[in-house]
C-alpha cells in the first residue's frame, strides 16, 4: 500500500496498514488547562464497574477531563487511549487500535489470531472471547474510548457491546461521546456497574471559569463579571474559552462580557469577529484552511496551502491555542477540537465559496504520495476527484483484503456516483470480491450480474495480477460457492484454465476448486487440486491459502481411509497457522482438528472442536462449512449417546444444507445421522445403521469399496461415507481392525 516518500515529507505515523500512531495519544496536559479534580474524583471506579459514559455535546470537555483522568489513573493501573473516528466503523480497523493500545500498557497482553487474520465477521466469535480471557490475567485494566459516537450501527459497535457484556470485573471501558450509546445501560446501571457524567456535570464553575479566565489566561476579570459570563454560557467550557481569547484584544471588556452569546448558535459570529481578528491575515487563512483536514502536520498545511513555513506557525499555534491539539510527543501532528474546526469551516465557506474542495484536492494528492491511503481517498472523495480516487481504489484494494479491511473497501465504493462505478468493470469486479469476502452473498451476486451487462471486457491485464476481467470473474465465482458446489466447480476449473499455472492467483484457485470437488465427493481429484496449491502459495508466503489446502487434504485424506496422512496434514496446517498468528483464522481447520481427534478414538475433544467450528462458522456467511461442522457434531454427540442433543443440531444443519442450491455429497451425510439409531450389536458400544450394518458384512469379504457398491447398487462415494462412520463408530482406523472390532462385538 505504502509507496516511497520524498525525505522531506514527514513519515505519516502509521506503524502497520490501519493503524494510526495518532490516535493512541491522550490530550497533553496544556498549561491553559483548568484542573477539575471532582470531575475526576467523579470518574474515580468503584468495586464492580464495568462502563464509565461521559456524554454531552460538542465543547463540553469530554476529551479534556478523560485526558486528566487518564494521566492520574496511569499512576495507578494499565491505561490504554483510542480516539475514534470513522474509518473505525470497520471492525478490523476498530480492534488493530485497541489491541495496540492495551498492548502497550500491557505488554504481557498477547492475543491470536489478529483482527486481520479473523476479519469483521469473525470478531465477536474468534478474537474477542480470546480478548477476555486475556484481560483476566492482566488484573486491573481500563480503557479510554473517545468519539464513540463517530461509530454507526454496525458491526463495531456491536462488537463493543458485547466486550461490555462478557468483560472481567477487573476492565473498565470507559467512553467519551456526543450522544446516548446504544448499550444496555439500564441493565449496568441497576447492577451498579455503571458510571455517568453528562452534560449539566461539565460545566464550568464560577471558580473554574476564573482559574481559566484570571489563571491560565490572565485577564484580570472582576467576579461580576466571571459570574455574568458563566450565567450567559451556562458554564459550556468551550464558549467560555473562546469569550476568553476574544477578551484578550476587547477595549470594553465589561460591554463585551454583556453582550456575548454565549451559546454554539452565536459562536461563530464572535469566531470571526474577534478570535480569528486577532491573528494576522497568514495565520487566519492557515487556521481557516487546515481546518478541512482531519489530522495534519507542517508538510501537509504546506501542500494544502502552497506556502512554507507552516509548521512554525502551528508549533507557535499549539502554544496559544487551547483549540489546536498536538496529537504526538514531537509537536508533530495536530487536529483541530472538533467544534473550532466546524466553525473555521463555516467561516471559510463565507469568505472563499468553493475553495474547500480544492483544498481537499491538494490533500489527496500529498497523502497519495505519502501512501496514506485512507486519508487520501476520504479526502478525493470530498474534493469530488472521482476518476483518481477509482484509479487509486484500484491499484490497492488488494492489499486491504490482505488484512482483512473489507468494509473500508466496500464503504469506499458505495460512496463513489453510482454513473462511475456502474460503468467500470473492474470497479464492479472489485465491489463484487470485497462483498463476498464480507460474507455478503445477495449483494456480491448482484454486483457479478452488474459486471457480466458490460460486456465485452477490455483483455489487458489488471493491477492486481489478474490477466483479464473475464479470469477474475471466473476465480470469484469459484470461490463463491454458497453451496451450489457443480457451478462453482466448472467456474474454477475455467479459471485454471484463463490464468495459467504461472498465475499469482494459481494457488488460491486451486484451493477454491478442491474444496468443491471435496464437497462434490470427488475426493481424489479434490487432492490434487488442493496438493497443487500448496507449495505456491508457501512460496508466495500465501499463508491463508496454504493453510486452507492442508486443512482440505486432511479431510479429503480422512474421506479415503488414510488416517496416519489425515493427522499429519491437520497438524501441519495447525502449525502453519500458529508461525504465522493465524491461529483460528481457517475456521474450517476445527473441523480437521476435530476429525483427526476423533480418528484417534479422543471423541469427546473431537466433539468440542467440531462445536467451537460450528459456533465461529456461524457469522461468516458460508453454508457448506457450518453444515460440514454441524454434521460433525450431531454424529459426534449420537457416538455419545446424547440423542437430544443432537436432534437439535440436527435441526440446524438440516436448514442450513437446504439453503444450499447443491449441497453435494452434504446431502447424504446429512441422510445418514437423520437416521434414528438402531442398536444392531451385544455388547452396547457401537450404534450402526441397517445400511452401515450391509456396508460391514461387505467389508468382511474379499471386494473392494468400488465393487462393494456395484453390489449394493449404492455409489462410490456413499459407500466411502458409510465406511468413515463404520470406522469412527467403532474407534477403528483401518478396515482389518474395523472388522476385528467388530467380530469381537458381534456384530459379524
Amino acid at each position: 500500500m505504502s509507496q516511497t516518500v520524498d525525505s522531506k515529507l514527514p513519515e505519516a505515523p502509521e506503524a502497520q496498514p490501519g493503524l494510526l500512531l495518532t490516535k493512541l495519544q491522550p490530550p497533553p496536559e496544556r498549561k491553559q488547562t483548568v484542573a477539575r479534580e471532582r470531575l475526576v474524583q467523579r470518574l474515580r471506579p468503584g468495586p464492580g464497574v464495568k462502563l464509565t459514559v461521559v456524554a454531552a455535546p460538542a465543547g463540553c470537555g469530554k476529551t479534556t477531563l478523560l485526558g486528566a483522568w487518564h494521566d492520574a489513573e496511569a499512576r495507578l493501573r494499565p491505561v490504554g487511549w483510542v480516539t475514534l473516528d470513522d474509518g473505525d466503523n470497520d471492525a478490523v480497523v476498530l480492534w488493530t487500535h485497541v489491541l495496540e493500545a492495551l498492548q502497550r500498557v500491557c505488554p504481557d497482553l498477547a492475543v491470536s489470531p489478529l483482527p486481520q487474520a479473523v476479519g469483521s465477521a469473525r470478531v465477536v466469535s474468534v478474537l474477542l472471547p480470546r480478548l477476555v480471557n486475556e484481560l483476566i490475567e492482566q488484573g486491573d485494566v481500563a480503557l479510554v474510548l473517545d468519539d464513540f459516537h463517530r461509530l454507526s450501527p454496525g458491526i463495531s459497535r456491536d462488537s463493543i457491546a458485547w466486550l461490555v457484556d462478557h468483560a472481567p470485573s477487573t476492565f473498565q471501558l470507559v467512553l467519551g461521546t456526543r450522544s446516548e450509546p446504544a448499550l444496555s445501560l439500564g441493565s449496568l446501571r441497576a447492577h451498579g456497574e455503571l458510571i455517568e457524567v453528562r452534560a449539566e456535570e461539565l460545566g464550568f464553575t464560577p471558580d473554574e471559569v476564573e482559574a481559566l479566565l484570571n489563571g491560565s489566561l490572565e485577564l484580570d476579570l472582576a467576579r461580576e463579571e466571571i459570574d455574568v459570563l458563566v450565567n450567559r454560557t451556562e458554564g459550556w467550557p468551550a464558549g467560555i474559552y473562546l469569550a476568553g481569547l476574544s477578551l484578550a484584544g476587547a477595549v470594553d471588556r465589561k460591554a463585551f462580557v454583556n453582550t456575548f452569546g454565549g451559546s454554539s448558535r452565536n459562536v461563530v459570529d464572535f469566531l470571526a469577529g474577534e478570535v480569528l481578528e486577532a491573528h494576522d491575515p497568514a495565520t487566519q487563512s492557515l487556521m481557516l484552511q487546515s481546518s478541512i483536514l482531519e489530522r495534519f502536520c507542517g508538510s501537509l498545511c504546506d501542500a494544502v496551502l502552497e506556502q512554507d513555513g507552516s509548521g512554525a506557525v502551528l508549533d507557535e499555534l499549539s502554544r496559544t491555542n487551547l483549540f489546536l491539539i498536538p496529537l504526538d510527543d514531537h509537536s508533530t501532528w495536530y487536529r483541530f477540537h472538533h467544534l473550532f474546526a466546524q466553525l473555521l469551516q463555516v467561516e471559510l465557506e463565507h469568505r472563499e465559496p468553493g475553495l474547500a474542495r480544492t483544498l481537499h484536492r491538494r490533500a489527496f494528492a500529498w497523502h497519495r504520495e505519502c501512501g496514506s491511503i485512507d486519508e487520501a481517498v476520504e479526502h478525493g472523495l470530498e474534493a469530488e476527484a472521482f476518476v483518481e480516487v477509482s484509479e487509486l481504489i484500484k491499484s490497492t484494494w488488494f492489499s486491504y483484503t490482505q488484512d482483512a479491511r473489507h468494509a473500508t473497501v466496500v464503504a469506499w465504493l458505495e460512496r463513489l456516483p453510482a454513473s462511475i462505478r456502474r460503468q467500470d468493470a473492474y470497479l464492479l469486479a472489485i465491489q463484487a470480491w470485497v462483498l463476498m469476502l464480507s460474507g455478503r452473498h445477495d449483494a456480491a451476486t448482484s454486483a457479478i450480474d452488474e459486471v457480466e451487462r458490460l460486456r465485452p471486457f477490455d483483455p489487458e491485464p489488471l493491477p492486481d495480477g489478474f490477466s483479464s476481467i473475464e479470469a477474475n470473474l471466473a476465480v470469484l465465482r469459484g470461490m463463491i460457492t454458497w453451496g451450489d458446489f457443480r457451478a462453482s466447480t466448472q467456474s474454477a476449473r475455467r479459471a485454471a484454465e484463463l490464468e495459467g499455472p504461472l498465475s499469482p492467483w494459481r494457488a488460491l484457485i486451486c484451493v477454491a476448486g478442491g474444496w468443491c470437488l471435496y464437497f462434490l465427493g470427488e475426493f481424489l481429484e479434490a487432492d490434487e487440486w488442493l496438493a497443487e496449491a500448496t507449495e505456491p502459495a508457501l512460496g508466495l508466503e500465501q499463508w491463508r491459502v496454504a493453510v486452507s489446502s492442508l486443512v482440505g487434504r486432511s479431510l479429503v485424506a480422512e474421506a479415503l481411509g488414510r488416517t496416519d496422512e489425515q493427522i499429519l496434514l491437520a497438524a501441519r496446517a495447525a502449525a502453519l497457522e500458529r508461525e504465522h498468528g493465524l491461529d483460528g483464522a481457517d475456521s474450517e481447520m476445527l473441523v480437521a482438528l476435530g476429525a483427526a481427534l476423533e480418528s484417534r478414538g479422543k471423541l469427546e475433544e473431537a466433539l468440542l472442536a467440531f462445536e467451537r467450528g460450528a459456533r465461529v462458522l456461524r457469522p461468516a456467511g458460508q453454508p457448506a462449512s457450518l453444515a460440514l461442522a454441524l454434521i460433525r457434531q450431531a454424529a459426534a454427540l449420537r457416538a455419545l449417546g446424547r440423542e437430544a442433543a443432537a436432534e437439535a443440531v440436527i435441526e440446524e444443519a438440516r436448514s442450513v444444507v437446504g439453503s444450499c442450491p447443491d449441497p453435494g455429497i452434504l446431502a447424504s451425510w446429512l441422510q445418514d445421522i437423520e437416521r434414528p439409531p438402531r442398536t444392531q450389536r451385544r455388547n452396547g458400544d457401537a450404534t450402526l445403521s441397517e445400511r452401515e450394518l450391509s456396508v460391514l458384512r461387505a467389508l468382511a469379504g474379499p471386494l473392494s469399496q468400488r465393487d462393494i457398491g456395484r453390489e449394493l447398487y449404492l455409489s462410490h462415494n456413499t459407500i466411502r461415507s458409510h465406511t468413515r462412520s463404520i470406522y469412527r463408530k467403532l474407534g477403528a482406523s483401518s478396515r482389518a481392525e474395523a472388522l476385528q472390532l467388530a467380530r469381537e462385538r458381534g456384530l459379524i
